[in-house]
């Protein structure tokens, strides 16, 4: 199980349902599976700037900052669901702090109970001046 430091309760941590989504997210989240599929994004070496331009992707195709959230629960559950079997907790690490600083531009802590993304807790967003 991965988890944060200091975890809330899951159970006030409702995860981002469709029924919770716009059509324009929707839309997006659409787009994101089979951008995923393409190539399973479970390598740290190229992860990085590929989850960078799944970003820049995302944004041409009308994503919006707000967006990012819901994108990134659906972008966490597709890796864990593709990788779960086979990838050590060190590298489950370095792949969530990819997904943090190349992808949601946001930290965030998970709670995965055997390979199922069960919640995830955003940190707040970074404050604009």
């Amino acid at each position: 199980m991965l988890e944060a430091d200091v975890w809330r309760d899951p159970k006030a941590l409702p995860m981002i349902t469709r029924t919770n989504l716009d059509k324009r997210q929707g839309r997006l989240l659409h787009q994101l599976t089979p951008l995923f599929e393409q190539q399973p994004f479970l390598d740290t070496t190229s992860a990085a700037a590929v989850y960078r331009r799944l970003r820049e992707d995302l944004i041409a195709a009308g994503a919006r900052d707000s967006d990012f959230e819901c994108l990134t629960e659906h972008l966490i559950g597709l890796v864990i669901e593709h990788g779960s079997a086979v990838a050590p907790r060190e590298t489950w690490r370095t792949l969530l702090d990819l997904i943090s600083t190349g992808f949601a531009h946001r930290g965030f802590s998970v709670l995965v109970e055997r390979g199922v993304l069960v919640a995830v807790d955003f940190a707040a967003p970074p404050t604009q001046h």
